[in-house]
């Protein structure tokens, strides 16, 4: 009979404990409302329990959701600000308080997050953002300067890294204008044609005439090929490569080419020839056209005397 008494008490005492222990807390209420849809209600029961200082992320988050969703953008904003306050150094929180700015239109304050998110954690994809803000607003020299960062930490794309070689060049920078083409030539594909035609100019420029052979030499195969498949008498870029390669050394370069033009026809099979005249694609012989007897452009083309 004690026994059963005993018994009898004890699952008492669990049953109470278990319905004790299903009782939903303040967590599981807030995310049952939310979950139903009573948005008031949640709302009200998140405000309750971020004025008593209980912030876990995702009530806050939730909590500021739900200001959005109401369209109170002051609340919601001074949640986020809040947010990224208490949790200073951290790259997520400041990237949601940057989104929050440009989901409100908040420009300046968008940009000035999104500076501050760079400096702490430094990305491309932040750059990116940062980039096409200070290009949208005209703000060319705070562009330069991330351009510069971004080109130093190896972090730069092809695009920028021409825009940039381009910019400085144009700013009589020459020596910064060339170290930043010479990382786009690294990186770009081989069709791109004006980065690389201005990284051959300054290199002349600054006195650097071999590497600007050099590197001449090595795009005129790709070039070569391009223009086999554009009509005749536009003015292709292996030609003009050529011709500038020609005024700066022509030995050198007449040399440097035809290894080039050897490179490619061994590549292709074809029986490599002893003598060698620098072609440039599509390039008529002389006479075979109306107005051979013109004066032509071609430094290729020698007068028979």
């Amino acid at each position: 009979m004690i026994k059963h008494i005993v018994l009898i008490v004890s699952l008492t005492f669990v049953a109470l404990a278990a319905g004790v222990a299903m009782v939903p807390g303040e967590r599981e209420q807030w995310t049952m409302l939310w979950r139903d849809g009573q948005n008031q209600e949640a709302l009200r029961t998140l405000q309750k329990r971020y004025d008593e200082g209980l912030r876990e992320v995702d009530a806050v988050l939730h909590l500021y959701k739900l200001h959005m969703s109401f369209s109170d953008i002051e609340q919601a904003t001074r949640v986020m600000q809040q947010f990224a306050a208490d949790r200073a150094g951290d790259p997520a929180a400041l990237a949601l308080l940057a989104r929050h700015y440009g989901d409100i239109q908040h420009k300046g304050e968008e940009i000035k997050t999104l500076e501050q998110l760079f400096t702490i954690a430094p990305t491309l994809p932040t750059a990116q953002v940062l980039l096409s803000h200070y290009r949208l607003q005209g703000q060319f020299d705070r562009e330069e300067l991330l351009l510069r960062t971004l080109l130093a930490s190896e972090m730069i794309t092809a695009n920028d890294a021409e825009r940039l070689g381009l910019l400085l060049a144009s700013t009589g920078d020459l020596y910064g204008a060339r170290d930043a083409l010479i990382r786009f030539d690294e990186l770009a594909n081989p069709e791109r044609i004006l980065g690389r035609l201005a990284l051959f100019d300054l290199l002349v420029q600054v006195g650097d005439k071999t590497e600007a052979l050099t590197r001449g030499a090595s795009w005129f195969g790709y070039w070569r090929k391009a223009g086999a498949h554009r009509g005749a008498g536009q003015d292709l870029p292996a030609g003009r490569l050529i011709r500038m390669m020609l005024a700066v050394d022509e030995p050198m370069a007449r040399r440097l080419i035809c290894e080039a033009q050897r490179d490619e026809q061994a590549a292709t099979g074809a029986p490599r020839s002893g003598a060698c005249e620098p072609v440039e694609p599509n390039a008529e012989p002389a006479g075979t056209s109306a107005g051979a007897d013109q004066p032509s452009d071609n430094p290729m083309r020698r007068k028979r005397r």
